[in-house]
């Protein structure tokens, strides 16, 4: 099942473990309701056929019910990661930083390599991936020749702008380390 296909039973109005003759009874109902010849939507009635003719077959059903279930799957894993935006903003201002203090420790060679990020952040591969493309896409970051990825000079104004709001900002919580206050959260 694709993204752009309805799901079958909720065009039929039907739970998932419906016998035959329920589909059979609400598909004739919502038909009746719907059809083009009574005055009803022909693009829903088209979705009432085509859902029946899905359902009402006992190997297309099962073949979409696979299909359907990992769609749901798929829906549920992406759910899980939209909770990911707090931590990724955190991430985010963490990995900047990185950039910009290589780029103060060595500005002859201010690159730093994917898989040294890596394991010096400590992030999935696919995280660091999306913090990198949006990098790029703020200008943020470029690649050098090498190949390393290194701090712009739109990245240093924006870790120095973020310090300052981190600095000025009473709501952001910190923990007090020897004196000095080490940021937690960002708020960037």
């Amino acid at each position: 099942m694709s993204a752009a296909n309805k799901d079958h039973y909720e065009v039929l109005q039907l739970s998932s473990n419906a016998t035959q003759d329920t589909i059979e009874r609400m598909f004739r109902f919502l038909a009746s309701k719907h059809h083009p010849d009574a005055g009803g939507d022909k693009e829903k009635f088209n979705y009432l056929v085509k859902a029946f003719e899905v359902l009402r077959d006992p190997v297309a059903r099962a073949a979409y019910d696979i299909e359907l279930q990992k769609e749901r799957q798929q829906n549920d894993r992406l759910a899980e990661h939209s909770q990911q935006a707090g931590p990724d903003t955190a991430d985010r201002h963490e990995l900047l930083c990185l950039f910009y203090a290589r780029r103060r420790q060595n500005e002859s060679s201010p690159g730093l390599g994917i898989v040294t990020i890596e394991k010096m952040m400590n992030i999935p591969e696919e995280v660091l991936n999306f913090h990198l493309w949006y990098f790029k896409e703020k200008g943020w970051i470029q690649r050098e020749e090498y190949g390393g990825m290194s701090i712009t000079a739109a990245g240093v104004d924006k870790v120095e702008s973020s310090e300052f709001e981190l600095a000025k900002n009473p709501r952001i919580e910190s923990t007090q380390n020897g004196g000095a206050s080490i940021p937690l959260t960002y708020a960037g």
